[in-house]
């Protein structure tokens, strides 16, 4: 019994104890970080939109004749100029049919030789009086044919040539091989798709942006890209002209004087600028009360006007970012607040303001 009694005894001046020191700390006014609110006129919302990075040209070269791949001369990533073979296809056929050209060719040309002879020796003959005239006739119409399918035969071969030259696939410009779409003895047909080919030169970006702030983004007297957490100067190409019925947004294109990998995802960033009184505090300065408001702590002196007293106040959060807030509320301009520490203080207590943190309000 003895020993319960004890123990009540004990609990009661430990709390009278607290009781005390809780009153004297209050009693004396305590150092606190104060910053004086300065009234804003607008505010700004970071922002950024998002789209992908894409070659300036992207090809998909196919060929222009059936047939089998012979050779693949080069692989993905490697970078080409204009006019480097890529590929090349079986001429066997091709040079089967020329040698049979040729061939029809020499017979050609040995029967005009002959037709040739034939009519100078008539023409001869008839300078005598020895020849008819209808035979002459009948030579220089069988020359005259003969000609006719010489040049029809030239016209075969040099389509042949063409054939040969195109049964090699060439880079069109410089760029670099991104995908590769046949192997070494597939056999294709006119239109295959064989390689992609990306251009070297400047890359875009291709951005969608809502239509609502198409004319602030346009406004705006340069524009920067972020890809990989780096920022890029972007040049923009294409102001858009429609709204995309599956994004609804209205697609931009900027120039990007770096050597990017297409596909890359690319952000536009912008500042939204929004016009609204208010001012800049620090989120220490903030604090959650009832029913969900946020409530800051003003200095204000008290009727004596030689201490200072804390006064809650309800405030509106605007906006906020990792480090800041943009209020409105029950605060005036260039008020003193605390600046941090809320959880040491209550409202009625005596303070004294230290000097105040460097923050966005001060700046």
């Amino acid at each position: 019994m003895y020993y319960r009694l004890y123990i009540h005894l004990w609990l009661v001046c430990s709390v009278m104890l607290q009781n005390v020191a809780l009153a004297s700390e209050l009693k004396s006014p305590l150092l606190i970080n104060s910053l004086q609110l300065k009234p804003q006129t607008s505010y700004q919302i970071p922002r950024e939109f998002v789209g992908f990075i894409q070659a300036k040209q992207q090809t998909s070269l196919g060929s222009e004749l059936n047939g089998k791949v012979k050779r693949i001369l080069v692989d993905v990533g490697r970078n080409v100029t204009a006019g480097t073979p890529l590929l090349e296809l079986d001429t066997d056929l091709l040079q089967t049919e020329k040698q049979q050209l040729f061939a029809q060719q020499q017979q050609f040309q040995a029967q005009l030789d002959l037709i040739n002879t034939n009519l100078a020796r008539q023409q001869t003959l008839q300078a005598k009086g020895f020849s008819a005239a209808s035979e002459i006739d009948s030579l220089q119409s069988q020359r005259k044919a003969l000609l006719a399918n010489l040049s029809q035969l030239h016209a075969t071969l040099a389509a042949n040539r063409l054939k040969l030259t195109k049964s090699t696939i060439r880079a069109p410009y410089n760029g670099k091989i991104s995908e590769r779409f046949v192997s070494q003895g597939d056999v294709i047909n006119i239109g295959t798709p064989t390689f992609t080919l990306l251009a070297n030169d400047l890359t875009e970006a291709h951005i969608g942006v809502p239509a609502k702030y198409m004319t602030q983004i346009l406004n705006q007297p340069s524009w920067q890209i972020r890809i990989n957490n780096k920022l890029y100067p972007a040049q923009l190409l294409n102001p858009g002209a429609s709204i995309d019925l599956n994004s609804r947004t209205v697609e931009l294109r900027f120039a990007l004087q770096a050597p990017l990998l297409t596909g890359e995802l690319a952000y536009l960033t912008y500042q939204d600028h929004q016009q609204q009184n208010g001012y800049w505090i620090p989120l220490t300065a903030l604090t959650e009360g009832l029913r969900g408001v946020w409530t800051v702590m003003a200095i204000v002196p008290k009727s004596d006007k030689n201490h200072q007293i804390l006064e809650q106040r309800t405030v509106k959060v605007i906006f906020a970012n990792g480090t800041d807030a943009y209020i409105t509320g029950a605060i005036h301009p260039h008020e003193q607040i605390v600046a941090d520490g809320l959880h040491r203080v209550v409202a009625g207590q005596e303070v004294e303001t230290a000097l105040q943190p460097k923050g966005k309000n001060n700046e």
